[in-house]
């Protein structure tokens, strides 16, 4: 399942959606680019396609590097996404990230569960690795792709998503059973349908790689 759909109040100023992803076979994807880069979105959706054609993450980014430049602003309009993506092994699945999303779980029971990822006010950005440090606030030692693992003993899914899905936290109990329900019952244009219903709520973009 995938689903990548514009916030609520990118609509309303007029913002691109700076989301992307991708599912494939052994692998989901999504990437959120920033707010304040004038084209992350299209840094995000390069690096997903270099991604799809069988680039590493850092193969990939430093793909990106090439055609967009060094140059710190080039950087900051171009290059400054999350990324979590999820790869499935024979014994469970290992989650590769470097800034704020979410982890969605579905156990051996068919329960769901959200594993936050937060950074609080400041994502790592892996284009931090490439700035001049003196330029960063923050992250100047520099950002590293930190993992976790999921063994297939206690979970028989596990995806990723933007940290969009946050909105979901603050509906009322019965709406977040009804995507719950699409959610395992893998209903890829209910959700759809959902987030639409809902939009109101979903004042950021959202991707799900499930």
């Amino acid at each position: 399942m995938f689903v990548n759909k514009i916030g609520k109040a990118h609509l309303v100023d007029g913002r691109n959606c700076q989301d992307f992803g991708m599912v494939s076979e052994g692998k989901k994807l999504v990437c959120d680019g920033c707010s304040e880069g004038r084209h992350t979105e299209v840094g995000a959706k390069g690096f997903v396609h270099l991604m799809q054609r069988g680039y590493g993450i850092l193969e990939a980014f430093e793909k990106l590097l090439e055609l967009f430049g060094q140059r710190t602003e080039d950087i900051h309009d171009f290059l400054c996404f999350t990324i979590l993506m999820v790869e499935e092994d024979k014994k469970g699945f290992r989650v590769f990230y470097c800034g704020d999303g979410y982890v969605m779980l579905e156990d051996l029971e068919g329960r769901m569960q959200y594993h936050k990822l937060s950074d609080g006010e400041y994502p790592r950005y892996l284009a931090y690795n490439y700035v001049e440090k003196h330029l960063l606030k923050y992250y100047q030692e520099g950002v590293k792709i930190r993992e976790l693992y999921f063994s297939k003993e206690q979970y028989q899914r596990v995806g990723v998503a933007t940290d969009g899905l946050r909105f979901l936290e603050g509906m009322e109990e019965i709406v977040q059973k009804e995507f719950e329900r699409a959610f395992l019952e893998d209903r890829e244009m209910k959700i759809r349908r959902l987030i639409n219903k809902y939009q109101i709520f979903f004042q950021d973009d959202v991707t799900i790689a499930w």
